[in-house]
């Protein structure tokens, strides 16, 4: 018997600190990008003064307790210690910072999936943390109902991820099930429901061609922003007790 999901999502003040504990470890990830991409002293020497001012700003504003335990790690190394799997994290970050910004109502609408969003869309706010009663102000949690439709539609999404990853590792289906008539449902589905635009040989779009026909740098994008949208839609939703325990369900 699967385990019950009892759901409880997160309060508006709980998301609010939540965005702002992300928005300080990208400030930090990009930091960390520049200097390995040029391991220069002077460099490190303006990054570390830059992030200083936000390590302060985390102390005055007693952000700390909000962090998780390995972000708290992350933080508490020295600037220029991060390896490369660490600063590129600052994906992840991105992608979970666009969607918890959009669902405090400061982003209008979620980006397409194969395009997810960029470091423009976010910088505005990432800047904010220097203001935080500004940003508390302005933040407003949008309705439940709303946020369970974009939750959804990262569903179906993940759905057809988890479709082609299960056909590459030959994932025998039921009997009278086959994976053409599984992707064939679950497009409709997905064009229905509206999360997407059109369905291109029978299947999802991605950049004008059909999901199994994309390049391989478009697909590990794609994965990328498909599962982090989704495991963050899932958290707001209520589907996890805490941050940490975001996992695929």
């Amino acid at each position: 018997m699967e385990e019950e999901i009892l759901l409880n999502p997160p309060d508006e003040k709980t998301v609010i600190y939540r965005t702002l504990c992300l928005a300080v470890l990208l400030t930090r990830a990009q930091a960390e990008a520049i200097y390995l991409s040029s391991p220069d002293k002077e460099i490190l020497h303006i990054e570390n003064g830059f992030f200083s001012e936000v390590k302060d700003l985390v102390e005055e504003e007693n952000l700390l307790p909000y962090f998780t335990e390995k972000e708290k790690n992350l933080l508490n190394k020295e600037m220029g210690t991060w390896d490369e799997e660490e600063a590129l994290l600052s994906f992840s970050y991105l992608e979970s910072l666009g969607v918890l910004l959009w669902s405090l109502s400061f982003i209008e609408s979620l980006p397409p999936y194969e395009r997810g969003f960029r470091l423009n869309d976010v910088l505005e706010f990432t800047n904010t943390i220097r203001s935080i009663d500004e940003f508390k102000g302005r933040a407003k949690l949008r309705p439940y109902k709303e946020i369970t439709k974009e939750r959804e539609k990262a569903e179906l999404w993940y759905f057809r991820w988890k479709l082609k990853k299960m056909e590459e590792e030959d994932y025998k289906l039921g009997k009278e099930q086959s994976y053409k008539e599984a992707i064939r449902i679950i497009t409709e589905k997905a064009y229905k429901e509206g999360a997407i635009s059109e369905i291109i040989e029978n299947d999802f779009p991605v950049n004008g061609e059909p999901f199994p026909k994309i390049s391989k740098e478009d697909y590990v994008f794609l994965t990328c922003v498909i599962i982090e949208r989704y495991l963050t839609l899932n958290w707001l939703c209520g589907y996890y007790k805490s941050w940490e325990d975001r996992k695929e369900i």
